[in-house]
């Protein structure tokens, strides 16, 4: 449903679409993370790079996981998802932001 969503939005509604997708990070099992990851990434990397960045530092740590998973995966599509979700978890595990700046 995110995927046909993303597919759906009018462009100049993909922040909102964005933000909602954004509020499901750190639910469900792999296959949710990853179709959801999906959605995000097709949307842009203008539109979903700040809304990852903020859940980055939302107070549950699967939420930052996934968040930081899903903007490495943006970055490195070749990295995989489990690679990405596991740095991450690092990433969280540290207190960094995981970001190169």
């Amino acid at each position: 449903a995110w995927r046909a969503a993303v597919v759906l939005a009018p462009e100049d509604e993909t922040p909102a679409l964005a933000g909602v997708l954004v509020s499901q990070l750190g639910r469900g099992g792999r296959e949710t993370r990853l179709s959801l990851s999906r959605a995000l990434i097709a949307l842009g990397a203008d539109v979903v790079v700040p809304v990852l960045r903020g859940a980055a530092q939302d107070s549950d740590p699967r939420v930052r996981e996934h968040a930081i998973g899903t903007e490495r995966l943006l970055r490195d599509p070749d990295a995989g998802f489990e690679f990405a979700i596991e740095q991450a978890k690092r990433v969280v595990a540290l207190g960094t932001t995981g970001r190169e700046e």
